[in-house]
């Protein structure tokens, strides 16, 4: 197997629970990584959720990610969703059919603005969004001009891992080609930790990422389209011949 990213040191700074398939990725191509989750995900508003769920029949569910894929149904019983269902893209709709679930619709670029405009909605259609608790409104507002109903619950949030001084010292003295980031929460605690670039290449995961570290002064040399850890490895191959 060929290993294109030989040599190369990648910082991964996404959640624990989600970070093994990247950082496998990245090493079967030949990458040094080091691991530095920067937020943790926990549940919100479990009962909150049961009720909407049941009681409600949707015409639609959204998910935007997989962690509202994974918080949701720690939650919600497999057999109790009946409508259609629609995925920001294709990581979490493979979670979604790994549940026995069939996906209706995923967008044609991998964002919630345009999964909003997209998706086929008839007026007055119902729409569930079970998200995280800092998610922004853009899909709500477009999904409402379009003359849905729409209603959301935060079931997840997102918080920001803290480190001493020598751990990160420890990390930031290596050599280090590429930070990877694949949400704006991680930028943002990554920012919160004081680190100061040096000579690595930002990879965002995708527009609204590369937003939140533009905004804070970040310098992001590339940003994975298709928005996903795939499309952020060819993103760092691509840097490698630029």
């Amino acid at each position: 197997m060929q290993q294109p990213l030989k040599n190369k040191t990648v910082l991964v700074t996404r959640s624990e629970n989600q970070a093994k398939e990247f950082i496998a990725k990245l090493e079967d191509l030949g990458a040094k990584t080091i691991a530095l989750p920067l937020i943790e995900t926990t549940a919100l508003h479990q009962k909150e959720l049961t009720d909407l769920a049941i009681k409600n029949n949707y015409n639609w569910i959204v998910f935007t990610s997989p962690n509202a894929v994974k918080f949701f149904f720690e939650t919600i019983s497999k057999n109790t969703i009946h409508c259609k269902i629609a995925a920001v893209g294709s990581k979490t709709a493979e979670l979604i059919e790994s549940l026995g679930y069939t996906v209706d619709f995923i967008p044609t670029q991998y964002t919630a603005k345009q999964l909003a405009n997209e998706i086929p909605v008839t007026e007055n259609d119902t729409v569930f969004i079970p998200r995280s608790d800092i998610a922004k409104n853009d899909i709500v507002e477009i999904l409402k001009s379009r003359n849905c109903i729409v209603n959301t619950i935060a079931i997840y949030k997102n918080t920001a891992v803290n480190y001493t001084k020598e751990e990160l010292n420890n990390i930031f003295n290596q050599t280090i080609d590429f930070i990877t980031f694949t949400s704006g929460s991680t930028v943002n605690s990554f920012i919160k930790l004081g680190i100061t670039l040096k000579n690595e290449k930002v990879i965002c995961i995708g527009p609204e990422t590369e937003k939140v570290a533009v905004q804070n002064n970040i310098s992001v040399s590339a940003t994975a389209n298709p928005h996903t850890i795939e499309g952020m490895i060819n993103s760092i191959k691509k840097s490698l011949t630029n």
